[in-house]
């Protein structure tokens, strides 16, 4: 037989036997991967799980005299056109201080006058609502 023959059969049985390790190897993983997806088996007994507990709050009543009628209807002491005054010929700020039982100094304060006698006839004033004397305790 020739040497290039023999090497012809020997490379042809190393391949083949090659070709079957291969095979081999890879019917192996197949069946491994195939092993490691199977579904696991379900435990024996079930193990019995913690009962739900829920903690449940009640909404808040709703209060039926908090509405904005309700709340727009309460008193409020603010600068209203009740506090405000239309200077008519003849007033002075003394006697619209005693009219409405305030001192000439907060009538003035109240709406930034300088001048007591510069009133002019039809001019808005603001009218300051009066103070409550502060009493002073002694011992």
């Amino acid at each position: 037989m020739p040497a290039d023959a023999e090497a012809a059969i020997n490379h042809s049985s190393t391949r083949s036997a090659w070709v079957i390790s291969v095979r081999l190897g890879l019917l192996i993983l197949s069946a491994s991967v195939m092993l490691a997806c199977a579904l696991p088996e379900p435990p024996v007994t079930n193990l019995p799980t913690s009962p739900a507990v829920l903690d449940i709050t009640p909404a808040p009543t709703l209060d039926i005299d908090a509405t904005a009628t309700v709340l727009a209807g309460l008193l409020r002491a603010t600068p209203t056109p009740a506090g405000m005054y239309t200077v008519e010929p003849g007033d002075t700020l003394s006697t619209l201080a005693r009219e409405f039982e305030i001192t000439v100094e907060e009538l003035m304060a109240a709406n930034d006058l300088q001048n007591p006698d510069d009133l002019q006839e039809g001019q808005t004033l603001f009218i300051p609502t009066p103070q409550p004397p502060s009493t002073v305790e002694t011992e």
